[in-house]
């Protein structure tokens, strides 16, 4: 009985955990921010901007940021193709890669 209970309450606990947003995502090492949380409606995700750049670039996507640019929400795509390390901007409303 007792171990049911530990059970269930590990279970409860690591649920609890993996739905709760990660507190330090967007701090860099000495808990310093890396940049500002961007909170704004936009129309695809950074996993579809990924999709967008790998599909156009047939490249590998190592990482993906939400930055600001003026008033425009963009999402910075970094891919590794052929040796080379590129960068490239993706409108977080349209999915259009920017120039």
């Amino acid at each position: 009985m007792m171990r049911t209970k530990r059970l269930a309450l590990v279970l409860c606990t690591a649920a609890a955990l993996a739905a709760a947003p990660p507190a330090f995502a967007n701090h860099g090492g000495g808990g310093k921010p890396r940049n500002k949380l961007v909170q704004v409606d936009t129309d695809i995700g950074a996993d579809e901007a990924a999709a967008i750049v790998r599909s156009h670039t047939r490249g590998k996507v190592l990482g993906v940021r939400t930055k600001q640019r003026g008033r425009r929400v963009v999402y910075r795509v970094k891919v590794l193709k052929d040796g080379y390390v590129r960068i490239y901007e993706v409108d977080a409303r349209s999915g259009r890669i920017l120039e």
